[in-house]
């Protein structure tokens, strides 16, 4: 059969990872060999040690060594920051990339999040898919800004066009370095086969897309049933990662005596100790994201993509606390479906003035479940099977 490497270079979390395992698991059944090159490899031995994965570190650069320019305001700014800054590193980065193609000599490559992968790979005869968000996936216009005009603040689209022809010069230069030919347009560097949107109009972070095929999203795989603190109240689902508020936010669930269960991403361990009580309990596992949603009466995340839109999906309204602009963006599309609220300032009272406002008005479980409902029925929720049919096409035209 065939070999599939699958990259992940950019961004943070298992969002990158989650979506794929039930699609890699179908196709090493099919006797395929698959590879994934990761950006962070802690989930990697969890998720794929009795899969038959070969896992491999992405190549990359670490932030220390960039100096960080702020606003990050652009897709071009994102590059810059993992390494598009200077031409030696960036070339340093294709040779790693390509050394890794020599090393596996994939039949197929499927890109996620992985923009210097996908320049890497230009010359090279592999089939290559490129699949993620809008975010990671943005439009071909110029500049490539992913902040809405309403919310910049003392920048305009000159200085971010002229940032992006600041990176795209160092992206050629690099190209040059490693004797590949330089791209015409920024836009140029997000080409593959075949490209997949995995979102939904709704939940595009660049509203207002033109010619666009949303492909839906891949589900999370099953995952343990949630056993919810025997107290009575409203059941509060949180999906959180470490931030200077959070045992604020945990003090006030406590306090309110909701029935509420946490999966954390690199919470630390002192802090499920310190909060941890009758009716705030911890898990250590993924819960599977459908019992959720038929069980929780509201759900608090970082607005992840991935877990934002299956909880939406399943009618659960959101307290969406945005650590980043990529969440940022998701968290304002949600609000704008009326489904949710958003704390991006992490004040502890805010936060609490919003948990309640969602629990006391009930406009936005409506919201969340006419979205819902306005999905009933479709095949949004079957992206793997679509993926994989993609991927097999894919191979045997190889």
């Amino acid at each position: 059969m065939s070999k599939i490497l699958f990259t992940w270079e950019l961004g943070e979390g298992t969002g990158h990872i989650m979506p794929y395992v039930e699609l890699i698991s179908r196709l090493t059944a099919q006797g395929h060999q698959v590879h994934f090159a990761l950006r962070s490899l802690h989930k990697a031995y969890d998720l794929f040690h009795d899969s038959g994965v070969i896992w491999h570190q992405a190549p990359l650069v670490l932030p220390r060594h960039v100096k960080v320019i702020m606003p990050i305001d652009s897709y071009a700014k994102i590059l810059y920051h993992a390494g598009h800054d200077k031409p030696g590193r960036l070339s340093g980065l294709f040779i790693a990339w390509q050394n890794l193609f020599t090393l596996i000599e994939p039949d197929l490559i499927v890109f996620d999040y992985s923009p210097t992968a996908m320049l890497a790979a230009r010359t090279s005869r592999i089939k290559t898919i490129a699949i993620g968000t809008g975010f990671h996936l943005p439009p071909r216009i110029r500049p490539m800004s992913f902040v809405e005009p309403e919310l910049r603040v003392n920048q305009n689209d000159d200085e971010i066009l002229s940032f992006e022809n600041r990176v795209l010069e160092t992206i050629n230069a690099a190209l040059t370095l490693t004797n590949m030919e330089p791209i015409a347009r920024f836009t140029d560097l997000l080409e593959a086969d075949e490209i997949i949107l995995r979102t939904l109009p709704e939940l595009d972070h660049y509203s207002g897309r033109t010619n666009a095929s949303y492909a839906g999203i891949m589900k999370s795989p099953p995952g343990e049933l949630p056993l919810w603190p025997p107290t009575p109240g409203p059941k509060v689902f949180a999906y959180l990662k470490s931030f200077e508020t959070l045992p604020a936010l945990l003090e006030t669930l406590n306090r309110k005596c909701y029935p509420t269960l946490i999966y954390g991403d690199k919470i630390p361990e002192e802090i499920m100790q310190r909060f941890s009580s009758e009716t705030l309990n911890f898990v250590q596992s993924p819960l599977d994201m459908e019992a959720i949603g038929q069980t929780a009466d509201i759900a608090i995340c970082n607005a992840g993509h991935g877990s934002t839109t299956e909880l939406l999906l399943s009618g659960v309204p959101l307290l969406l606390l945005p650590l980043n602009g990529e969440q940022n963006l998701v968290a304002n599309n949600v609000k704008r479906l009326g489904a949710g609220l958003s704390a991006p300032n992490l004040h502890p009272l805010g936060m609490e003035h919003k948990l309640d406002t969602l629990l006391k008005k009930p406009g936005f479980r409506e919201s969340a479940q006419k979205f819902s409902q306005s999905y009933r029925g479709t095949n949004v929720s079957n992206l793997t099977d679509n993926v994989l049919d993609t991927i097999n096409a894919l191979l045997s035209n190889h």
